[in-house]
């Protein structure tokens, strides 16, 4: 990194600071995107109320993030009213939609119909939740989208004898049974702000342009279409809005992210501050980077400031059932062998690496977990809660062990990971999450009959309206294994998916790729229009130092014909290799 380098970052987050609205701000990731949204927000003169700001984020952390900022800098007033900081979610209730609801019934915000146990009633039962309410952006019609059901959940009703018509319009009256009693999903808010905005635009912006100077929108590209589509009328009517994002962090189709929208929409803006200072990562990650985005530009300019820049770990991979990945020819673990790597080359220890992939069913089970029966796993997880002594990864793994547990007695028909069972039952894995925390520190420590214990508590425990437990089934039968300590005896790398560790970093990243076609997609395919490789993006941009990919070697060959066209530094980790670092010979 060079002094101009790190000047020339610091001058753009200056001019993105001080620029006028409106504003678009695309920002590579470590840009300090964040940063550039509250450093603009401080630079905000005392008082007036016709001076305020509004802050949009689209996570509960990076809102208290926020916050916190303005606090720990000495401006408190500016977390606070008539300023706002919160999710795209509450501004739309609080600004647009609340205020213009009749006022005959007491309204409240919902962000899944799970959440109160919908279910739409023919010849079978289906959760309201499982039916897509979509709005069409161009002019704010909504519709239940069947496409998107059969792939969110294929069969669900094909066998069914009655017709789609019938079903959508069975769940068009629950939906509107539940608007009648005061109740609006994340969906009708969206809905309700663009009605409003379409029907009676004067009402609706005059509050706005009277107390807001500025309304500021970080990661933008998480908006759906219908959001970017009521950012657009709050733009064409002269509020100033100041946006900013990476559309190559796209990774949100699902809810309806839209990358041409969005593109067409920030097209609009005249002023346009480009942030190219990486202030996480090093020049190699840069460069491996920019062969997953759009436009064939040049890589970001690294201005972090590390003393190594490591090649790229390539490690050809077997990935076999029960999560385990091997080396290919060694038989090594693949997750040993990439901590052992980055210990070697950088002296970077497990705890500061982060393993991650697309799917939760293909991330790697520690090798001291693997072989456990699922009350010896609840045995280890009830100890690292219970010891106090774990670390933060660790504990999350603990509590997604006893949500499980729950999960699997209230929903006997269903299996997979807590997130696919929450997201087939429309539930919150965070909420699921707490509850496994106090689940096992309600429990009593294990002992030779502890089963009895679990199951009495699993059966008195509070379990969602949906769930359907069915006699003994998900319960436990004998006691758990010997139980040695596994807290804090072996520092452990951080595992999760890519969605869940998206605006996180670690030092070293380990992105498993099992799936067949990886390589000729990364080799021909156009991030613009495939999220896949988007997601791919999002995954190597976590780390500061070392980036490591596993997959098969076919794959894998491809992948490398790309990096050494685009002069990306790698190196293969080959069979003798991989056994010598784990063997120690």
């Amino acid at each position: 990194m060079s002094p101009e380098d790190r000047e020339g970052a610091e001058a753009q987050q200056q001019s993105a600071v001080t620029a006028l609205t409106p504003l678009y701000v695309p920002a590579c990731p470590g840009s300090g995107k964040t940063h550039v949204i509250v450093a603009r927000h401080l630079t905000h003169p005392a008082g007036h109320f016709r001076q305020a700001r509004a802050l949009i984020s689209f996570t509960r952390t990076a809102q208290n993030q926020m916050g916190e900022r303005c606090r720990a800098e000495g401006r408190a007033e500016l977390a606070a009213f008539p300023n706002f900081i919160g999710t795209m979610d509450s501004f739309l209730w609080e600004f647009l939609v609340r205020p213009y609801l009749a006022a005959d019934r007491q309204w409240q915000l919902v962000d899944t119909w799970a959440a109160l146990g919908a279910e739409v009633k023919l010849d079978r039962t289906v959760a309201l939740a499982e039916f897509p309410f979509v709005v069409d952006p161009d002019n704010g019609r909504e519709r239940i989208s069947q496409e998107r059901l059969r792939e969110n959940n294929p069969g669900l009703i094909n066998s069914s004898k009655y017709p789609w018509g019938t079903w959508a319009g069975a769940a068009w009256k629950v939906r509107d049974r539940l608007v009648d009693q005061g109740y609006l999903s994340c969906h009708e808010n969206r809905l309700y702000a663009f009605r409003h905005l379409t029907t009676r635009p004067s009402e609706v912006l005059g509050p706005l342009r009277s107390r807001f100077s500025e309304i500021m929108v970080d990661e933008v590209q998480d908006c759906s279409a219908a959001e970017i589509a009521i950012l657009g009328m709050l733009h064409d009517a002269g509020l100033k809005l100041t946006l900013v994002g990476d559309p190559d962090q796209m990774i949100y189709e699902w809810r309806d992210a839209d990358r041409q929208r969005l593109d067409e929409f920030t097209a609009k803006f005249d002023n346009k501050i480009e942030l190219t200072g990486n202030r996480r990562s090093t020049p190699t990650i840069c460069a491996l980077a920019a062969t997953l985005r759009s436009g064939s530009r040049p890589p970001d300019i690294s201005v972090a400031g590390h003393e190594d820049d490591l090649p790229v770990l390539l490690i050809p991979a077997v990935f076999k059932k029960k999560a385990v990945a091997e080396c290919a020819g060694s038989g090594s673990d693949v997750l040993e062998v990439f901590c052992e790597q980055a210990t070697t080359r950088a002296g970077i220890p497990p705890e500061k690496c982060l393993i991650t992939a697309r799917n939760r069913d293909t991330l790697p089970i520690m090798p001291s977990q693997r072989g456990a029966n699922q009350i010896t796993r609840l045995a280890r997880a009830w100890e690292l809660v219970n010891s106090g002594r774990g670390a933060a990864a660790d504990v999350v793994q603990a509590c997604r062990a006893a949500a499980s547990t729950l999960l699997k007695y209230w929903y006997p028909d269903i299996s997979g990971s807590v997130e696919a069972m929450a997201r087939k039952q429309h539930l919150q894995v965070q909420d699921l999450l707490r509850q496994g925390y106090v689940f096992l520190a309600a429990l009593t420590q294990p002992h030779a009959h502890w089963n009895n214990d679990i199951n009495a508590l699993i059966k008195s425990w509070p379990r969602p309206a949906t769930a359907r437990p069915r006699a003994t089934k998900g319960l436990f039968r004998g006691g758990p294994a010997n139980v040695v300590s596994t807290v804090a005896v072996d520092p452990r790398p951080r595992i999760d998916i890519v969605h869940q560790v998206k605006g996180d970093a670690a030092d070293a990243v380990l992105l498993l790729l099992p799936t067949s076609g990886v390589g000729a997609r990364w080799r021909d395919g156009d991030p613009a229009y495939d999220e896949e490789l988007r997601i791919l993006y999002v995954a190597v941009t976590r780390a500061r130092r070392l980036v490591g990919l596993a997959m098969p070697e076919g794959e894998l060959n491809i992948v490398r014909t790309v990096l050494t066209a685009a002069r990306v530094p790698h190196h293969v980790i080959g069979p003798a290799e991989s056994l010598k670092l784990v063997s120690g010979t």
